[in-house]
């Protein structure tokens, strides 16, 4: 049996922790860049605020209905996010955590989950003051969906069980097939294309008719929404690419503020490449104005180099993003948006030397740099300038961790 606990309209969430003023009004949380919306609360979405929409677009909205604004504070959602999985972990034995705001729980299909559910989901409720709600089910796709249905039902108070075909058929025929965790955009239209329309639709064909037509994703899908877990049996995958890329906080028109950007770009995908144990073999760097001016001003445009053999090195990735970059640019266009994508990206110990190359190891510099940087120390290398190249005009207080931030209080 598996549990899984997701955190609902989190980042929103978090921000109203600390301030019960903002609860029961509208509140969104935008981009690094302010750019936009990637949380909403209950209110804002009852607002009709579409989750990824442009601030500039719905800003109005929003100060009509007196909603509140969030920059994204990532610390501070990351530190009640381990402090949620801290509790988890506490109470069952096998956690994973597969987001920043959900995890999974393997248990035995002994006991009778729902009770225990619910004292855990109010003790996280007292410890962070963050609603969660849970899914209970035999697979993992059938619990994504109790876990769904329970948040937007309020019937269920939260949580769901789905422990007999007789729980879950009914729910199955309700839901369309889109709404199936590992369908999505992507493979509804083909499955709307072959009469597949419901989750159910979906479970009661053919697993030779499903690999047919969708490989051993479709026939793991249905298997799944039957009852029979198959997921578990699936290796990671290994990472293709890696890419990191922001909107700027102000219109650019010269090259060198292009370039500090990009320098920082390069210097996070280094880290994430090393993170991994990874080593790249080409490189791309794109670059564009923003997508809403008129068609002159508009320019978008990326190019790649292989690079001359696999590497981990920020030096080196840095040396030939920035090359790219000056091939890229145009003067004369306001810039809006540049970043990096690491690709032909290989595991440290797959990485075979060459005779023009014969020293393949992982840098030692960047391995000490790495821990000097996870020990806190804010080392960076000089081309990434000072300043940061996004905004945050709405960013709230790190009520858990800064200490001149702490919320305070008073005794009468």
């Amino acid at each position: 049996m598996y549990l899984l606990f997701d955190c609902n309209n989190f980042f929103a969430s978090c921000e109203q922790v600390f301030r019960p003023d903002w609860r029961r009004r509208p509140l969104v949380v935008l981009s690094n860049n302010d750019g936009c919306v990637v949380s909403r609360s209950a209110e804002a979405k009852a607002l009709g605020i579409a989750m990824g929409e442009p601030y500039f677009k719905c800003r109005e909205r929003l100060e009509a209905a007196n909603a509140v604004v969030c920059s994204a504070n990532f610390p501070l959602y990351a530190d009640l996010s381990e402090r949620i999985m801290m509790l988890l972990e506490e109470a069952l034995p096998t956690v994973q955590q597969y987001s920043i705001d959900e995890a999974f729980a393997h248990v035995d299909d002994v006991r009778d989950w729902e009770p225990f559910c619910r004292e855990l989901r109010a003790a996280i409720r007292r410890g962070t003051g963050v609603t969660v709600s849970v899914g209970i089910a035999p697979t993992r796709t059938l619990c994504k969906l109790a876990n769904e249905t329970a948040k937007h039902c309020p019937q269920y108070d939260g949580v769901l069980a789905l422990c007999s075909p007789e729980q879950w058929q009914a729910l199955l025929a309700e839901t369309p097939v889109g709404d199936i965790w590992g369908v999505g955009r992507r493979l509804a239209p083909r499955m709307h294309a072959l009469g597949i329309r419901t989750a159910a639709g979906l479970a009661a064909s053919g697993l030779q008719y499903l690999r047919k037509h969708f490989g051993v994703h479709g026939e793991r899908l249905a298997l799944e929404l039957n009852g029979t877990s198959c997921l578990d049996a699936e290796e990671p995958p290994v990472r293709q690419q890696i890419m990191v890329s922001r909107s700027l906080k102000e219109d650019v028109r010269d090259l060198p503020t292009l370039r500090e950007s990009l320098c920082r770009f390069v210097e996070k995908a280094g880290r994430i490449l090393r993170q991994e144990g990874m080593m790249a073999g080409a490189l791309y760097v794109m670059l564009r104005t923003s997508r809403y001016r008129d068609a002159q001003n508009l320019y978008a445009a990326n190019q790649g180099v292989a690079l001359p053999c696999p590497t981990d090195d920020t030096r080196v990735l840095t040396a030939h993003a920035t090359a790219l970059l000056e091939n890229l640019y145009r003067n004369g266009f306001e810039y809006k948006k540049v970043g990096v994508l690491l690709t032909g990206l290989e595991k440290i110990e797959h990485v075979q030397p060459t005779f023009d190359h014969p020293n393949v190891a992982p840098s030692k510099l960047m391995a000490v740099l790495d821990k000097l940087q996870q020990a806190g120390h804010n080392i960076h290398f000089a081309n990434r300038g000072a300043s940061e190249p996004w905004h945050r005009s709405f960013v709230s207080r790190g009520y858990t961790t800064r200490w001149e931030d702490i919320p305070e209080t008073s005794r009468r």
